[in-house]
């Protein structure tokens, strides 16, 4: 792959239930504030009729967006302004109950699930092979009979098994072995990755030699190069994301996922191994699933241990009742998979990044840091972030940080008040002004029907010591 385009990513960016699980899953966060939500200020008829125009004009905006001949972009044009002008028009008129960016449960119906995918030309049930024309990535993918364009499914992301040499189980291989006539392949999209050859993913990279950066956003690209094809044309749930990793590429899905966490709503991991050197903190938000076997039961539990540190209630433990890639175990892979969703807003958001690169996640974006390389153990850039909406603060404590980007809805604090940040102790009190033009930038960038940001603050560190309260 062209360097220039590992640059570009780098900027983007189961029939038998097993004998035992342990340590159960997460809770129900998502229920828990559903509970809590103010009511919509829109009946759902209302938030259906906005919800079409915002789709029209979505729509027409890709179209225009994609037209290259004047003629073709010229009438492009004029259905875009004409769709554009439509939902503005019922915006304009909804608005009169009350601002509709300030209530997040109209602005999750209305755009909830909001970008529009054509009827797949080819069959179903079928494996196929896909390529990123833009990089030359390969992978494949599955979708299941009971797939329906309209409807947003949930996908996994599924590394396939090194078999020794440096080389990857062939994609139909590695499917036939574990999701062939199984409820995961009748009820999932899978998408099979394609991992670079020749290479060990799940050896840490060294940034001390040169090539180390290059190699390692190669392994990026394998995964999400050819993904972002999936979710171009398929309807791929966001909330609903897990990654499923082998043999030699546990550690680095581990690793991938810490760089990307708000893309995922859970892990799953097949033949887990030791990572001591790999920061965690950033999956205190992810759900991760480990298989146990008579093998590897020590390192599991110590690597179970870690997580738990930052996750208590994310880690379950499964043991394995069958031969590696333990099949068998589907159903509960399922049922487990059924209980978690990605949320976009959770209150407490850490960030422990393992390249300096990718430091983002959820609402929370780490400007300028310390690199990674150079920095002392206690020193190395680290983000720890708590909203609370019903004393309308965020607190903030930054270590390596000299400054960072909160993005922020009424989820997390109440935007038309004052809200109060709090920043390694010192603390301002601030106001902003929702922005819909913002929000819908964020959307679109991203392509995630989650994203919904209306106000962006950002916040340089501290550099003197506060004092103590006596």
């Amino acid at each position: 792959m062209p360097r220039t385009a590992l640059l570009a990513i780098a900027a983007s960016l189961l029939s038998f239930v097993p004998a035992a699980a342990q340590n159960g899953g997460s809770t129900d966060p998502v229920a828990k504030e559903k509970a809590a939500a103010p009511d919509p200020l829109l009946s759902a008829s209302e938030q259906a009729s906005l919800r079409a125009k915002l789709i029209k004009y979505l729509e027409a905006d890709e179209i225009y967006m994609a037209a290259t001949d004047a003629k073709d972009r010229e009438k492009a044009g004029s259905k875009r302004s004409k769709a554009k002008e439509d939902f503005e028009k019922e915006w304009d008129r909804l608005g009169k109950k009350g601002d509709l960016l300030g209530s997040m449960p109209d602005m999750r119906a209305v755009f909830d699930n909001c970008f529009t995918v054509k009827r797949p030309s080819f069959s179903l049930n079928q494996l196929r092979k896909g390529v990123n024309k833009e990089d030359g990535v390969e992978f494949s993918f599955w979708v299941p009979k009971s797939y329906k364009p309209e409807n947003p499914m949930a996908t996994v992301i599924a590394l396939p098994g090194a078999v020794g040499g440096g080389k990857w189980d062939r994609a139909q291989d590695y499917f036939q072995k574990l999701f062939e006539k199984s409820s995961l392949a009748n009820n999932n999209i899978v998408h099979v990755c394609q991992l670079p050859e020749g290479t060990e993913v799940d050896v840490p990279p060294d940034y001390t030699k040169e090539g180390a950066e290059v190699e390692e956003l190669r392994r990026i690209g394998s995964v999400f190069s050819g993904f972002a094809e999936t979710m171009n044309t398929l309807n791929v749930d966001r909330a609903r994301v897990f990654l499923d990793c082998s043999k030699g590429n546990s550690a680095f899905g581990l690793r991938f996922v810490t760089l990307f966490p708000d893309r995922f709503a859970g892990v799953i991991l097949r033949d887990p191994v030791a990572v001591d050197e790999l920061r965690l903190g950033s999956l205190s938000n992810v759900p991760v699933l480990l298989f146990k076997t008579a093998d590897n039961g020590q390192v599991v539990d110590a690597l179970a241990a870690r997580l738990k540190a930052v996750n208590p209630e994310g880690v379950t433990l499964v043991d394995a009742t069958d031969a590696f890639p333990f099949k068998a175990s589907n159903d509960f892979v399922e049922e487990w998979m059924g209980k978690q969703r990605r949320r976009m807003t959770p209150l407490s958001v850490v960030i422990e990044p393992n390249h300096d690169r990718f430091n983002r996640a959820y609402w929370v974006d780490m400007h300028t840091v310390s690199p990674l390389l150079t920095s002392p153990a206690d020193k190395k850039p680290r983000l720890e972030v708590t909203a609370d909406r019903a004393s309308n603060r965020i607190d903030v404590k930054a270590v390596g940080v000299e400054s960072f980007y909160l993005y922020l809805n009424d989820e997390l604090v109440d935007l038309s008040k004052e809200f109060t940040v709090v920043v390694n102790g010192k603390a301002v009190t601030e106001k902003r002004t929702r922005s819909f033009s913002l929000m819908q930038e964020g959307l679109l960038q991203r392509r995630d029907w989650d994203y919904l940001y209306p106000v962006v603050y950002h916040s340089t560190v501290p550099t003197d010591p506060v004092e103590p309260k006596k």
